[in-house]
């Protein structure tokens, strides 16, 4: 399912809001994390990434110029970070190859581990995400969503757009 121009502008506007929380962005060049689920169809994947790109640069001249941190599970579990140009989401040339995007299943709480240890600096992560997600250990997700995490997710699950502060009140229930 692709997102409409309308969903694409709430996200940008979320993105925006999340740049506002205090102490966390506060000038200069933006540093933002992409992370792709492993079981979304990749034309639908390219639509909805090119309607999100362009309604964030449409919306804020910051995201104009961005070092793009876009992270790819591996088969085996472990994670490579590739830094991008944002444009290259818009156009579709991250996906060059079918094994980069055809990555293996993760609960999230393992995703967020290792974003908090290793993507501590990004203002913005985006976590384009099946609606069906594993949130896996609530402790582990809680843990890892304190104390900062949760201000700057946002988890884009097909038709729905969840903030990581909702992700944590789910993690507390």
């Amino acid at each position: 399912m692709s997102i409409s121009g309308l969903k694409a502008l709430q996200i940008s506007k979320m993105a925006d809001h999340i740049l506002h929380v205090p102490g966390n962005y506060r000038g200069g060049n933006l540093e933002m994390t992409v992370v792709i689920s492993s079981r979304l169809e990749i034309i639908s994947l390219k639509e909805n990434l090119k309607a999100v790109t362009d309604a964030l640069k449409r919306s804020n001249e910051v995201f104009r110029n961005v070092r793009l941190n876009f992270v790819c599970v591996r088969e085996d579990g472990s994670f490579e970070n590739k830094v991008i140009p944002l444009v290259f989401l818009q156009t579709g040339k991250c996906f060059e190859t079918e094994d980069e995007w055809q990555m293996p299943s993760m609960p999230l709480s393992e995703l967020f581990a290792y974003l908090k240890l290793f993507h501590a600096r990004s203002k913005i992560v985006l976590i384009f995400a099946d609606r069906d997600y594993d949130l896996g250990d609530k402790e582990k997700a809680k843990e890892a969503l304190n104390p900062f995490l949760k201000q700057k997710l946002l988890l884009i699950a097909e038709d729905d757009v969840i903030t990581g502060t909702n992700i944590m009140m789910e993690c507390l229930r």
